[in-house]
């Protein structure tokens, strides 16, 4: 089982609490900035796109077409940047929700063997999207709290 309980669970957990917080969030606080230059929208935008390339991929692979060529995420994420900001902020966190419920769904009705061979590869997708989204939403969490705790 690919999909272990454990990475099912980081998942949906991880999920709820995208959707908790994107139910929360204003556009000013869509416009703060975390430390690391981006807006909080930027950073749901990019979860979404990493959720949605995972998403992509998994549908590709289930159609037969494995690819082949790799990625390379800080690229991705430094070509990315100037049009994740183009977003309309006020869309990317139901961009958000909605990319990481699909990739979890999709990911729990993969067959077994499908993903056993897109983890053999070399260039193997991190499945525990709920890892990934954990780190941004730790990062956007803990600046909206500094950010909002000076008013």
């Amino acid at each position: 089982m690919p999909v272990t309980p454990a990475v099912a669970e980081s998942n949906r957990a991880q999920t709820d609490r995208l959707r908790a917080l994107a139910a929360r969030l204003t556009p000013a606080m869509l416009a703060v900035r975390l430390p690391n230059g981006w807006t909080v929208a930027v950073a749901l935008a990019h979860v979404a796109f990493w959720d949605r390339q995972r998403l992509c991929l998994i549908r590709r692979w289930g159609a037969g077409d494995w690819c082949n060529g790799g990625y390379d995420g800080e690229l991705f994420n430094e070509v990315l940047l100037p049009f994740l900001e183009l977003l309309p902020a006020e869309r990317v966190a139901s961009l958000a929700v909605e990319t990481a419920e699909q990739v979890d769904a999709a990911l729990l009705d993969a067959p077994d063997d499908l993903l056993r061979a897109a983890l053999a590869r070399p260039d193997k997708p991190n499945l525990d999207r709920g890892a990934h989204r954990g780190y941004h939403l730790d990062q956007i969490e803990q600046t909206l709290a500094e950010a909002y705790q000076a008013e």
